[in-house]
């Protein structure tokens, strides 16, 4: 690759520190993305899910999940509604 040739210029003692230095910007570049952090969201709201559910008593597990379902529904209806007010 085009790019490993300019690591020989680096010295010996400095290219632990600077290759972590490139692989934590890219990490960081790579989770400001848009479409990561939806997909982290998503990610992170199911395990949420699945741990209430298998951890909790069913009554208590659904009494704690209808805040995290409902509020995604009900933040959708109020855009949706706004659209309407304003476009129509």
């Amino acid at each position: 690759m085009p790019h490993e040739d300019w690591w020989r210029f680096v010295p010996a003692n400095e290219r632990p520190r600077r290759r972590f230095k490139a692989w934590r910007l890219r990490w960081k570049e790579r989770l400001g993305q848009r479409s990561v952090g939806i997909a982290v969201a998503f990610l992170s709201y199911g395990l949420i899910l699945l741990w209430l559910l298998f951890n909790l008593p069913p009554v208590v597990a659904l009494l704690a999940l209808a805040p995290m379902v409902l509020l995604p529904l009900l933040g959708y209806l109020t855009y949706w509604l706004m659209w309407k007010e304003f476009h129509e």
